[in-house]
Order: structure tokens, then C-alpha cells, then sequence
């Protein structure tokens, strides 16, 4: 590309695996930081989060030049995710602004930003205007995480983040100017249901459009953790829940998930307190019979409002053929080639590697959940 500095696939795109090449749409990603004061106990991030190579400056830089790209190619473009392993509003953004200056060059662009936050950042200016010029241009949802409203439980969950009532006063402060907001009430930590279902509703009454659900996946270790967090005994809390391995293309995963029934039953009771009032969708979890729909991707970005292109996941290979929302572009194999070299070589990797999924029968039981067992 011209400039003379060349943009390596990875430094925008989430590498492939047999998870997120199955049955994630949003691959493409700006990390403003390389690393995040909140210290979540639950947090994943920290098996994928390695020494930022770029520089903020850097980064800015390429950025610039890749969605100037992107706003003259003859598609929509895809949305990026801002971010997936940092709090992209964390402390160091109030001096360093790296993230403004990203989403700022969005707009100029035209490039649909989707950001993951627990930072109440957003309701201070010069974020809070960057973040309204960019929902004036229908280029943005915000997703505020939210696991629970129980002030103890949020302390020894997530230390170093905000209240989870700071941030319900930032999602009404947001939906007030008009900003589309949704819940990501996550990680689903089994041992507080009652505490989720509770958040979750009270997302949606301070004006979240959506809430959108992960179930907890980490190591035997990380359970014991987050049990003790919780005050729980980690040899009784690993032996509830029926644990399970988490699906994995190199035989067995060290990482766990609360087991099928465990899982159906709190998407069960967080089904019903959404219906009528927004989206459910659910995160990395497989394909849900009754809440994974087809070109309906569980980011919930469709709600922005600008019109993006998707990726074919494989809620498009096993669920039945249904309209899209009219802003969404569902991209063919064909048109990966009219975007820049980063997004294209990203969008063919992902491709390849969901193309191995849909050959494996076992891989295919892991990921998409039997009717008869939801």
C-alpha cells in the first residue's frame, strides 16, 4: 500500500481459530493499549494479550491509512471492534488519547466502530463528542459490560473497574443523546445467576437496547480463582456445574465451560427477561437453537444503523436461509479481494480455517448445540 509502511494482517484482524473463525463476525480490532489496570479474575484476554509491537503513534498512523482505504472501497466496510483484549478507556487514555484519535479517524472515514467498555470515559468530553459525531454519522454502538450489580461481588470480580452503577448511569447518559447501547452481561459466572438475570434487566431499563451473553470459559486453575473470589470453596465449585471441555481443533482444551444443562438453563431465564424489550444474542457459545439467527451477527451492530459487510460464519452453513437487517451486506467469498490487503488476508484466513470446521463431524457436535439437548 502506498506510504511506503506496510500493514501486517494481525496487527487489525483476531488470528484464526476454531471458535472464533466459526462463528465470530467481528475479526477486525484496534488495541489502543497493551495491557489493562482492571484486573478482571475472569478475564481471557490474558492468554492472547502480548507486548503491544506498535507504538500509539504507530498505530494512529496505520490506522489512518487503512480505513482511508477502506472509505473508497466499492463495499461497505466491515466494523471494527474497539477493543477485544484492553479496556480501550482505561486511565492511560485520559493523557495518552490514542483511542480518541482512532475513533475520530473512523468518522472522517466512514468506518462502523463497535466499542467494548467498562470505562464511564465516554461520558466526558472530548470522548462523549467523538463518540455523538460518530452516532450523528450512525457509525457506532456502544457496549457496556455489566456482570453484575452487586457492589461486593463487582469488587472482587473486577478490582480495578468502575461501579457496575457508574456505568448503568453512563449507558442512560448515552442513551439519552441518542447513542444505541447494549449490555454485555459477562462473562455468565456460574454461582451468581440470580445477580446476572438482575443486571441484565436492569440494562434494559436504563435503556439498552440489547444484552448480549458469554458463559465463563477458563483453566482449572482460573476456576479456583474465581471461586475464591466469590468466597466458594474451588474443590466444590469444580466439581458443580458438570464442566466441559471448551471446543478446540488440538484435541483437548484445557479451558472449561459450565456444562449444557447448566448453560440452557440461565439462557432460559435470561430469554425470557429480555423478550419484549430487546436482543438476546449470545457470544463463542456455539449455535443456539432459538436465539443464533442467520446474518444476524451477536455483536448487535446491525442496531448503529450504517450499512457494513459480514462475514459468512456458520450460523450461515446450518441455519436456515432468512432476510438479513436491510444495512447488512453479507459478504461472498468472491468480494473478500476488493478490500485492502489486511482485511482481505484476514477475511480469507477465518475462511480456510471455518472450512476445516464444516469438514469435522466432532468439531460440528461442539459447536452447534442438538435441538434435543436445548
Amino acid at each position: 500500500m502506498g506510504g511506503g509502511v506496510r500493514i501486517d494482517w494481525p496487527t487489525f484482524t483476531i488470528r484464526p481459530s476454531v471458535v472464533i473463525s466459526s462463528l465470530c463476525y467481528s475479526i477486525f480490532r484496534l488495541e489502543p493499549y497493551s495491557s489493562c489496570p482492571y484486573g478482571c479474575v475472569y478475564c481471557y484476554a490474558r492468554w492472547y494479550r502480548t507486548h503491544q509491537p506498535l507504538s500509539g503513534e504507530a498505530l494512529v498512523k496505520l490506522w489512518g491509512k487503512l480505513a482511508r482505504q477502506l472509505g473508497s472501497a466499492n463495499l461497505p466496510p466491515p466494523y471494527f471492534r474497539l477493543s477485544t483484549l484492553v479496556e480501550p478507556f482505561q486511565e492511560a487514555e485520559e493523557k495518552g488519547r490514542i483511542a480518541l484519535r482512532l475513533m475520530r479517524i473512523a468518522r472522517r472515514h466512514g468506518v462502523p466502530l463497535v466499542i467494548n467498555t467498562k470505562s464511564v470515559l465516554l461520558r466526558r468530553p472530548p470522548w462523549l463528542d467523538a463518540v455523538l459525531e460518530l452516532a450523528d454519522e450512525e457509525l457506532v454502538l456502544v457496549q457496556v459490560s455489566v456482570a453484575t450489580l452487586d457492589e461486593a461481588t463487582a469488587r472482587a470480580l473486577e478490582p480495578g473497574a468502575p461501579t457496575p452503577r457508574e456505568r448503568l448511569g453512563m449507558v442512560e447518559e448515552l442513551c439519552e443523546h441518542g447513542v444505541p447501547v447494549v449490555a454485555r452481561v459477562q462473562p455468565l459466572v456460574p454461582g451468581i445467576e440470580d445477580q446476572q438475570v438482575e443486571a441484565a434487566a436492569a440494562a434494559l431499563e436504563h435503556g439498552c437496547r440489547g444484552v448480549i451473553v458469554e458463559p465463563l470459559r477458563e483453566t482449572v486453575e482460573g476456576l479456583a480463582r474465581v471461586a475464591e473470589a466469590m468466597g466458594m470453596s474451588p474443590r466444590e465449585y469444580l466439581s458443580a456445574y458438570r464442566w466441559e471441555p471448551y471446543p478446540s481443533q488440538r484435541g483437548a482444551s484445557s479451558l472449561l465451560r459450565p456444562g449444557i444443562e447448566w448453560r440452557k438453563s440461565i439462557l432460559e431465564r435470561l430469554r425470557r427477561t429480555v423478550s419484549g424489550r430487546g436482543v438476546l444474542t449470545i457470544c463463542k457459545d456455539g449455535v443456539w437453537p432459538g436465539v443464533s439467527r442467520y446474518g444476524v451477527d451477536c455483536c448487535q451492530a446491525w442496531l448503529m444503523g450504517a450499512r457494513y459487510s459480514l462475514r459468512r460464519t456458520l450460523y450461515e452453513y446450518v441455519l436456515e436461509p432468512r432476510a438479513t437487517p436491510p444495512n447488512v451486506h453479507l459478504l461472498s467469498e468472491e468480494e473478500y479481494g476488493k478490500y485492502p490487503r489486511p482485511v482481505r488476508r484476514g477475511l480469507r484466513l477465518h475462511h480456510n480455517k471455518l472450512r476445516r470446521v464444516l469438514e469435522s463431524k466432532l468439531l460440528l457436535s461442539e459447536l452447534v448445540v442438538d435441538e434435543g439437548r436445548a
